[in-house]
């Protein structure tokens, strides 16, 4: 079998209509076609080359079909293409491992009539498993956006960093397999903690993960119990964290406002295996017996000529 063979067994139908024929199908003008495809972090693809499969019309059917209901606009349809482009095309690349593993000692016709063996059992079971987990996923957010606090009609949200220390000094003395190690237990054992105390991760940034939750007391335990777990370990790097609290914009799964840039001072002005919170969210712990809080001096750092950062530390440490 050669890789053209392989790449219609991995699609599911054959790749035998231009973008022109794709346009056409749907009733589209072909630059608003192409504009579906390259949102969702597709190359564009040259006139006249068969690329394209009948599953690409049905999906792009789909999508012109959700614009019609009048629920969502095109705008907001192609920022939705584009978030889902992001982030499968990263699962993606960590699901082919299962096929890269077959390529040693194999020639590529051979490594490709494996694949496609392989194929049949598990892109099936991989395509039943992301679907369940967006319906989880989708449910778990609509229950979160019909509970959650607001503060003059916007949503009230802490907004926290985690973030490597001195990482791109250390990643001059690491290899290529010791970083991904390393990055991926940080960002998989971060993850895990926020999900653990109800919060969301919002994104991943190399080297830092944000994060949100609905209250004080969970955004600082995901940070403390971070650094707790880098100082314990001494594989991983130590992290510092930042945490604010305040009203935000929330916008196609990501966040923005004064809490989230809040947060990424703090972060920057901590030390290593510390955590910064800033007024309203020391104001909101400073009952609570289970934390001890400084409040350092005022300082100017980008976009704030006057921020009051709080140390938090659990209690007697």
């Amino acid at each position: 079998m050669d890789p053209g063979e392989l790449e219609e067994v991995l699609l599911g139908a054959p790749c035998e209509l231009t973008r022109d024929d794709v346009a056409e199908a749907v009733g589209l003008p072909e630059e608003v076609a192409r504009s579906f495809w390259t949102a969702m972090g597709f190359a564009e693809v040259p006139a006249g080359e068969r690329a394209f499969t009948r599953l690409d019309v049905e999906a792009l059917r789909h999508a012109l079909a959700l614009r019609d209901t009048g629920l969502v606009d095109q705008d907001t349809l192609l920022v939705l293409a584009r978030l889902m482009g992001q982030g499968l095309a990263r699962m993606a690349e960590a699901q082919v491992d299962v096929f890269r593993d077959m390529s040693a000692g194999r020639t590529v016709p051979e490594t490709a009539q494996a694949a496609a063996e392989a194929a049949a059992e598990v892109l099936p079971r991989l395509e039943r498993i992301l679907v369940h987990v967006w319906r989880r996923e989708f449910t778990a957010a609509t229950a979160r956006a019909f509970v959650a606090a607001t503060e003059d009609g916007r949503p009230l949200r802490c907004v926290g960093f985690v973030d490597l220390v001195d990482f791109t000094r250390s990643t001059q003395h690491w290899d290529a397999s010791t970083l991904e190690r390393l990055l991926e237990r940080f960002e998989s054992q971060t993850a895990l903690r926020v999900t653990a105390l109800g919060g969301q991760v919002v994104k991943t940034l190399g080297d830092a993960v944000m994060f949100t939750t609905d209250d004080p007391t969970s955004a600082v335990e995901v940070a403390l119990r971070t650094i707790e777990a880098h100082a314990a370990d001494d594989e991983l790097p130590d992290v510092r964290a930042g945490t604010a609290f305040g009203t935000v914009l929330l916008r196609v799964g990501d966040v923005f406002g004064q809490p989230v840039n809040i947060a990424s001072r703090l972060t920057d002005e901590a030390r290593p295996r510390a955590l910064l919170v800033d007024e309203r969210m020391a104001h909101a712990l400073a009952e609570d017996g289970a934390y001890d809080l400084k409040r350092l001096r005022r300082r100017s750092v980008r976009g704030y000529r006057s921020l009051t950062p709080y140390l938090l530390r659990r209690a007697g440490s």
